[in-house]
C-alpha cells in the first residue's frame, strides 16, 4: 500500500501557487487554533482589492484568507496549520 500524496507548501507546484492561481477551486484540511481539525472543501482564493500585492503580503504574515461560495462563508487560514491541500499531505519547509 502506497501512502497519501504530499505536495510541497511553497515553490513552483506548491500549495501557495497553486492556491494563488486564478480561478482555482481547491479543498483544505488545516489545524484550528483551539487545536481541532476542520476540512473545507470548494474553496477559493478570496479575491483581494490591491491585486497581486494583497496576496504576497497575505502569505508574508502567514495568512490565507478563503472564501467558499456554495455556502457564502470566508474564512482565514494560518499556511502553518495547513495540513492536506487537495488530499494531499502539505510538506512544511522546516
Amino acid at each position: 500500500m502506497t501512502g497519501k500524496k504530499k505536495i510541497n507548501l511553497v515553490g513552483e507546484g506548491g500549495v501557495l501557487a497553486l492556491v494563488n492561481k486564478p480561478g482555482a477551486v481547491f479543498s483544505v484540511k488545516f489545524r484550528k487554533t483551539d487545536g481541532n481539525i476542520s476540512v473545507k472543501v470548494g474553496c477559493t482564493r478570496l479575491p483581494t482589492t490591491n491585486g497581486l500585492g494583497d496576496q504576497k503580503q497575505s502569505n508574508r504574515s502567514g495568512l490565507l484568507r478563503l472564501y467558499q461560495p456554495a455556502i457564502d462563508h470566508t474564512f482565514d487560514v494560518y499556511i502553518d496549520c495547513l495540513v492536506e491541500f487537495n488530499e494531499m499531505t502539505v510538506v512544511h519547509p522546516y
